[in-house]
């Protein structure tokens, strides 16, 4: 697989990681929660492996869905951990408002008596203090004025000495900078920086300078001497930054002045000379500048100083003056504050009662109004602290279900939701026991919206719609029923839903526009690949950038509109989506489910029955829904009101009247939804009388679905089913009797779909499909067939090993296969008894077992009337597998009727009856099939002959195809597209053309007509929504010539007659003309009919048809105008060999063709009337008369053919019927579930397990020379090893190779099934394989030929390697088994080397002279003189004649028979080429039975190993060519 599932350490170590980041408690619970989603990862990893093999259904769990989950739970948990605390504290603060209230009530009525007296007070108090506060509030303004008048004074002052500080300030601003960045400069010298001006010996004379300033400035001679002593100085720069600036003596200002008036003494040209210096620089400079600022400054400081004074004295005048006032206003302030305070105490007082006298009427009101609230409050409030606690796992369990359940079916979510739950219980995680997503996650009035806009109700669809819109990626919805695009249109309709399709050029410009307006999008009909230009919408790659976000599509960068939504849909029913898809998006299967169609079926039986009760059942669904929404909205108002009241409750006069309001439609509602809901109770009752017809109709739509994966043409869309079932009650008789007009339904819906389906499927699959409806039928809605039954039915129980098997009541006629199938029947209820019933009643069995119609006679003993219908079949199966076909038919006839055995006709108008414009008519084809010629005479009979336009598609055809649709729909004309096959670059246009015409208006009279050989690329879409015919050239001998002679001419036919007339020549020809005629059609019938007789027929099946007849007549027509005599010789070899042979490709197959026509293109058959094509007499060229006769003789001739008349033995019917049998079977068996093929109440996965198991012990050890007998692998003298140890060699290499991957693939199998590794596809085929007991192709891919099934194939396996085990250690055996080796031409090669090199003759010389013996195999005695002896053949097609030597025709009912050892004898060919003895029949040898096999350079099959002669005793070698005689290595049983 692509990827490496990561070990349990690593699962356990990221989900702690990433639970980290959110609050789960303590450390043990995380670590709890993490063991969980290590379980739901692990547990979905199986169960994919589990859904791949039993649903054949592929799903991928990667790192990345682990990561989602983890993701998607954190998120969830946050998200509904807000929601339910949202819920909480509203039902918790409407109670505490409600509680709070009633409490309330009695303390308001005592708080009315107490204010009364106080009140009086109070307004007393309030008199007596306005007239003090009135008093002293004039005394106060006299003394503000005063103050006033001096702060005003204080102000100028002020004023004055902050010019002063200013203009001193702004002086000092000039010299600040320059002595900052001095010091910064100087702190930016390093050590080093020092050392090099140290380092001078003799300074340049900047730096000199610099020093000497530098000198004079710290006290210091102007030298070097001194200079360096400066520089030495360790606190040398600290002393410059921390230099007394205020304090420079006059003295070395006026010392310094000629360095500052130096013209060079400037910073940038002293750094010219270092560095150092010029920070030295810029620090004497600043000296200069800061000490003639200073000098300026400090008058105005002086200045400054005296200001202050004056001013401060000022301030302090007034602040006693300003306290003097204070005093004075904060006694008035005092009394103001007393008298507003009465005063506020007084009305607080009087407000006070007057509210509580109204609130006691408004608590009344609330409390009496609200008391079944506050019940259901109650309740809910339990419930929601329930789900407080258990939210942890609750949405654990959610988070998993929505992260990885979405592919799979019903019981699958059940079973992992169950495993979950369980695990989460056992780690102390609290959730709910009955966990379901619904009630956890889901929204109820939502659920119901989504039913009214037609998600169905059924419980997997509403986890469905729930995943789709909780999943963290967009979900791709499998929907081949379409009930998902419906539903996301109806939801999104009112959000203008645009929608989409990949094959659309401009359906990515869509997309953008609806991403940045925000509209959601649906893209429609995904295949298994999605478009890379989707990679960033799918994985959300959105950024912010400048506020905005934003997606990049392509090179565009879009803006994001949150309210984007993307749905994907796909009508695929099984689609394979690879892992790097499966992780960008929420794969979600709607596929429907029995229970959910068999709902929607009621519903339309309902609607077309009893309207009146469905239209008001819909009112009321919507009513009650409606009603819900409107309580649960009121409610939230109430909720809402109650908690966001402000203060008390009781004050709120409009929230009481809007809750009493609320209460009073409240009420109305409930009582409402209460009658609607008795009412619809009572509908919904009445409805249930009409569930049998649903539940047949969902039976037999899930039938129909079911064939869909035997050929690519047969499907059916639900909407297509829907329409025919609705179709089927229309026509259906009325009776005013329910249990009768249910039983009317039933049968016509029955009927009908089976006509309908049938018309559209081959002849091979019509008995098929009409089985499955009658197993299903009694399985799924009458339980009459059990799931044992049906198991054993498909697989005859199973393996069993031979060495186990009871001993054999009857061995002359019982097999080890039938006594295994016996042994396992046994196991099933109702058939104990049976092996002792056939060793008690041996002769009456056996009387059973030899009748040639099995299924009409009657059972031995009590078994007759003890069994069922379908147990009768298990018995056949087991006993008489060969007749199953019959035995089916008999069943079909007995439980569903006469209808289902016969094959509707094939009937053009009446499909024509049925088509609209809109509904194409498609012909699926076959080889020899042309229903041309119907459509014309529809066409001519309609009178729409000149209006139908017919084109054969192939390249460059498509666009004139269109163009003649797009004016036919118009015109109303017919359109026949023929080989659509061969178009298939064009099936999407013509898909996309088709779906153009829902939206638009077309000609009623306009009809489209399709024609295509089965196609996988043939649009499903179209497929689903069309009626389907096929057309199969005619069954059987009698059909085949009548249709040669219906399609021929008088012309024609009358050829030499009408020459005649005018050459009297060409009269003489007539007769031979009219006789070959016959024979040619003969001929034409028995080539083709011999096809369904399998490899003994012909060993490739090769396509004849009429244009190889219509040649064939030209060509005998010519050879007879050309010549006078009848060219016998010619015409077999031009016919024969050029014609049909043509097509032949295998060499043996080439021989049967001429030996057959032989027959009928031969004198006597021409020159004598007594001549007969077969012995019995019934089949013979007839008198050369009209067309009419000929026409009435080839309709008397027998319906049914027997095998003679093909030139084989009868026994070729028993090959015949096995070959239907197994078709039969292997095409009912490619539709089950993997599931179906248990038995005994084991599943799947055990019984495949204890499969591998058993071969696994059984297993045989690798092949070794190390034992080897001298003998096996003897040199000759030049040390070359002989011939026939080389090829022992080669063989032993091949063995091992093959063991070796049985024995790794074993082991591999069990590893997966017990989900140590990945079930990868290989192994899957391999568990499907031992299933159902076929061989693996892991193992026939480097194994030998072989068609045995799986328990022989090992048996056979076990004696092969046992046969060369023996060879190797005892050395060459007396005899070889031919059957033993993987490549037996190379041994014939080595046998022959070995006699060339004894004799020293050259090999391609010598070839084989076959003699048969008369001895055994365990009889040989002795190695032969010369040559080998070989064992181990079977003939087919005749038998040897032990007496007479010589090959004799089969004896009935054997149609194998063992060969004697033969002597393969080395002679020296004549002449190069081995010369034929009289009477001998070149006997090919094949592998087995197929015959067919890859062909080869020389014309042969390489399942052909050579031809053997045998005798053909009285008989000569064409008789044995027509009976396809052949020898074969090994048989499939």
């Amino acid at each position: 697989d692509w990827f490496t599932p990561w070990p349990q350490d690593a699962l356990l170590s990221v989900a702690n990681q990433f639970l980290n980041k959110i609050d789960l408690g303590t450390d043990e619970a995380r670590n709890a929660i993490s063991q969980v989603c290590m379980t739901i990862h692990s547990s979905v990893r199986k169960s994919s492996a589990k859904f791949l093999s039993e649903l054949r259904r592929t799903n991928y769990t990667t790192p990345t869905s682990y990561l989602e989950l983890i993701n998607l739970y954190t998120e969830m948990l946050t998200h509904e951990r807000d929601i339910i605390n949202g819920k909480v504290d509203r039902y918790q603060g409407g109670l505490d408002k409600l509680s709070t209230t009633n409490k309330m009530v009695g303390e308001l009525q005592e708080g009315i008596m107490k204010l009364q007296p106080v009140l009086k007070v109070k307004s007393a108090e309030t008199s007596e203090l306005i007239g003090v506060v009135t008093k002293d509030k004039e005394a106060a303004g006299v003394v503000q004025a005063n103050v006033e008048e001096e702060a005003k004074k204080v102000n100028a002052a002020t004023q004055e000495a902050m010019a002063v500080k200013a203009d001193a300030e702004k002086d000092l601003a000039e010299a600040l900078p320059a002595f900052d960045s001095a010091v910064k400069a100087l702190k930016s010298l390093s050590k080093n920086d020092i050392t090099e001006i140290k380092s001078f010996a003799k300074p340049p004379e900047m730096v000199m300078t610099v020093m000497e300033a530098v000198c004079i400035l710290k006290g210091s001679k102007p030298n070097w001497d001194e200079s360096k002593k400066l520089l030495n100085d360790a606190q040398f720069l600290s002393s410059l930054e921390n230099y007394d600036k205020d304090h420079i003596p006059e003295k070395s200002i006026k010392a310094l002045q000629k360095y500052i008036k130096n013209p060079d003494f400037i910073p940038e040209k002293v750094e010219k000379v270092s560095r150092a210096a010029r920070s030295l620089c810029m620090w004497v400079i600043a000296m200069d500048v800061y000490a003639r600022v200073a000098k300026e400054v400090e008058p105005k400081k002086a200045k400054q100083a005296a200001a202050e004074k004056q001013v401060a004295e000022m301030q302090a005048l007034l602040a006693k003056k300003t306290s003097e006032l204070n005093e004075v206003l904060d006694r008035v302030k005092g009394l103001e504050a007393k008298l507003d305070a009465t005063l506020k105490e007084r009305d607080k007082l009087q407000m006070e009662s007057d509210i509580s006298t109204a609130r006691l009427g408004r608590a009344e009101e609330l409390t009496g109004g609200l008391a079944s609230e506050q019940v259901r409050w109650d309740q809910e409030l339990k419930q929601l602290t329930q789900d407080k606690i258990d939210l942890t796992g609750n949405i654990l369990l959610a988070a998993g279900v929505i992260a990885y359940t979405g592919p799979f079916t019903s019981s699958y979510r059940r079973d992992l939701i169950s495993e979950w739950t369980t695990a989460c219980i056992n780690g102390s995680i609290p959730a709910d026991p009955h966990f379901t997503l619904e009630r956890i996650v889901g929204d109820p009035p939502t659920i119901r919206a989504w039913n009214i806009q037609g998600l169905p109700a059924d419980p997997l669809s509403t986890e469905n719609g729930i995943i789709v819109t909780k999943g963290r990626r967009w979900p791709l919805m499998i929907d081949p029923q379409t009930q998902a695009n419906r539903w996301i249109r109806a939801k999104e309709k009112a959000n203008r839903v645009q929608v989409i399709k990949l094959t659309e050029s401009t359906y990515l410009r869509t997309l953008e526009n609806c991403i940045r307006v925000g509209n959601p999008v649906l893209l429609e009909g995904v295949e298994e690949a999605l478009d890379p230009a989707l990679e960033p919408v799918l994985a959300k790659q959105i950024f912010k950038d400048g506020g905005r976000y934003l997606i990049r599509l392509g090179d565009t960068d879009v803006d994001y509109n949150q309210d984007f939504r993307f749905y994907i849909t796909s009508k695929l029913s099984n689609p394979h989506y690879p892992p790097e898809v499966c992780v960008k998006v929420t794969i979600v299967n709607f596929t429907v489910t029995p229970k959910g169609l068999e709902d929607q079926l009621l519903v339309q039986v309902v609607a077309h029955e009893r309207p009146e009760l469905e239209e008001e059942k819909n009112q009321l669904v919507v009513q009650i829904a409606d009603g819900q929404k409107q309580l649960k909205d009121i409610e939230d108002k109430i909720l809402y009101m109650l908690a966001n009241s402000q203060g008390v409750i009781l004050d709120d006069e409009v929230l009481i009247a809007t809750l009493k309001a609320s209460k009073t439609t409240s009420k109305e509602i409930n009582d409402q939804i209460a009658q609607a809901s008795d009412t619809k109770t009572r509908i919904d009752e009445a409805c249930e009388g009409y569930r049998p017809v649903a539940k047949r109709g969902a039976v037999l739509y899930f039938v129909v679905a079911d064939i869909g994966s035997v050929d690519p043409m047969y499907q059916y869309s639900l909407q297509f089913f829907v329409n025919l079932f609705n179709s089927c009650m229309d026509k259906s008789a009325k009776s005013e009797d329910l249990e009768e007009r249910v039983g009317i339904m039933i049968k016509v819906i029955t009927e009908d779909v089976y006509t309908n389906v049938c018309r559209g499927l081959f002849e091979k699959d019509k008995k098929m499909f009409s089985f499955m409806i009658t197993s299903q039928v009694m399985r799924l809605e009458q339980g009459t067939i059990s799931d044992d039954e049906w198991g054993f039915f498909l697989t005859k129980g199973g393996f069993i090993d031979e060495d186990r098997l009871p001993a054999n009541p009857a061995d002359d006629w019982i097999k080890n296969e039938h006594l295994g199938g016996i042994v396992n029947l046994e196991k099933v209820k109702g058939m104990a008894g049976l092996l002792e019933s056939l060793e008690m009643d041996t002769s009456a069995w056996k009387a059973w077992y030899d009748c040639l119609t099995p299924s009409e006679e009657a059972l031995p003993g009590k078994w007759e009337s003890t069994l069922s219908q379908f147990q009768k079949l298990l018995l056949m199966r087991v006993l008489r597998d060969e007749k199953v076909v019959d035995g089916v038919t008999k069943f079909i006839l007995q439980n569903l009727g006469k209808h289902f055995v016969d094959v509707p006709p094939f009937d053009l108008a009446s499909s024509f009856q049925d088509s609209t414009p809109l509904v194409p008519i498609i012909f699926v084809l076959s080889t020899g099939a042309d229903p041309t010629m119907y459509l014309y005479n529809l066409a001519k009979d309609l009178g729409v002959l000149e209006r139908l336009k017919m084109i054969s598609l192939g390249q460059g055809q498509g666009p004139i195809a269109e163009a003649l649709i797009t004016a036919a729909r118009e015109s109303g004309d017919w359109v026949c597209l023929q080989n659509c096959h061969l178009a298939s670059s064009w099936m999407p246009e013509l898909e996309k053309l088709l779906e153009t015409h829902q939206a638009i208006k077309l000609n009623d009279d306009f009809r489209l007509w399709l024609s295509s050989m089965p196609s996988k690329v043939f649009p499903a879409s179209v497929l689903q929504a069309g009626i389907k015919l096929t057309n199969e050239p005619p069954k059987g001998l009698r059909a085949n010539i009548k249709r040669t002679y219906e399609d021929m001419t008088e012309g024609e036919f009358l050829y030499f007659d009408n020459k005649a007339e005018e050459d009297p020549e060409a009269h003489k020809k007539v007769r031979p003309w009219k006789k070959l005629l016959f024979g040619l059609a003969f001929f034409h019938a028995v080539v083709q009919e011999r096809r369904k007789y399998g490899a003994i027929g012909w060993n490739i099946r090769y396509e004849w048809n009429q244009s190889d007849i219509l040649t064939a007549q030209a060509n005998l027509r010519m050879y007879l105008e050309e010549q006078n005599e009848v060219p016998y010789e010619t015409l077999c070899y031009v016919v024969g060999d050029v014609n049909y042979g043509g097509r032949v490709t295998d060499y043996m197959d080439q021989r049967c063709v001429a030996a057959i026509l032989s027959k009928y293109f031969t004198a006597p058959a021409v020159e004598t009337d007594d001549y007969t094509f077969t012995e019995d007499g019934k089949y013979y060229p007839p008198e050369p008369k009209d067309l009419a006769s000929v026409r009435e003789y080839v309709d008397q001739l027998p319906m049914i053919d027997s095998p003679e008349v093909f030139g084989l033995h009868r026994n070729a019917a028993i090959a015949f019927e096995n070959s239907e049998t197994k078709y039969l079977m292997d095409t009912i068996i490619s539709v089950q579930p993997r599931s179906g093929g248990s038995g005994g109440g084991k599943s799947a996965d055990q019984v495949v397990a204890e499969l591998a198991l058993e071969l696994s012990d059984r297993m045989p050890g690798l092949l070794s020379a190390e034992h080897a007998a001298p003998a096996t692998f003897s040199t000759d003298d030049e040390g070359t090893v002989n011939s026939l140890g080389t090829f022992l060699s080669i063989e032993m290499g091949k063995f091992n190779k093959m063991l070796k991957k049985i024995r790794s693939t074993l082991a591999e199998l069990q590893r997966a099934i017990k989900g140590l590794v990945v079930m990868s596809a290989e192994l899957d085929g391999m568990y499907q394989a031992l299933l159902f007991q076929r061989v693996p192709t892991l193992w026939s891919n480097v194994g030998y030929l072989s068609l045995k099934p799986l328990g022989s194939w090992f048996k056979d396996l076990l004696q092969r390697v046992d046969f060369m085990e023996k060879w190797i250690v005892q050395g060459p055996p007396e005899s070889f088994w031919m059957s033993a080796f993987f490549f037996p031409q190379g041994y014939m090669t080595a046998a022959l080397q070995t006699f060339a090199r004894e004799k020293r003759i050259a090999i391609d010389t010598l070839d084989f002279r076959t003699e048969v013996t008369r001895t055994a195999p365990d009889e040989v005695d002795g190695k032969p003189a010369q040559g080998v002896y070989i064992y181990g053949l079977y003939v087919e097609g005749g038998r040897w004649d032990t007496g007479k030597e010589c090959l004799a025709e089969s004896n009935f009912g054997e149609t194998h028979v063992y060969m004697p050892v033969i002597w393969l004898d080395p002679v020296v060919k004549e002449g190069g080429v081995m010369p034929e003895a009289p009477g001998a029949y070149n006997c090919p040898l094949y592998k087995v039975s197929s015959r067919a096999g890859t062909l080869s350079t020389t014309g042969h099959s390489t399942n052909y190993v050579r031809n053997l002669q045998l005798p053909g005793g009285d008989l000569p070698p064409q008789h044995w060519v027509r009976r396809s005689v052949a020898l074969l290595s090994q048989l499939d049983d």
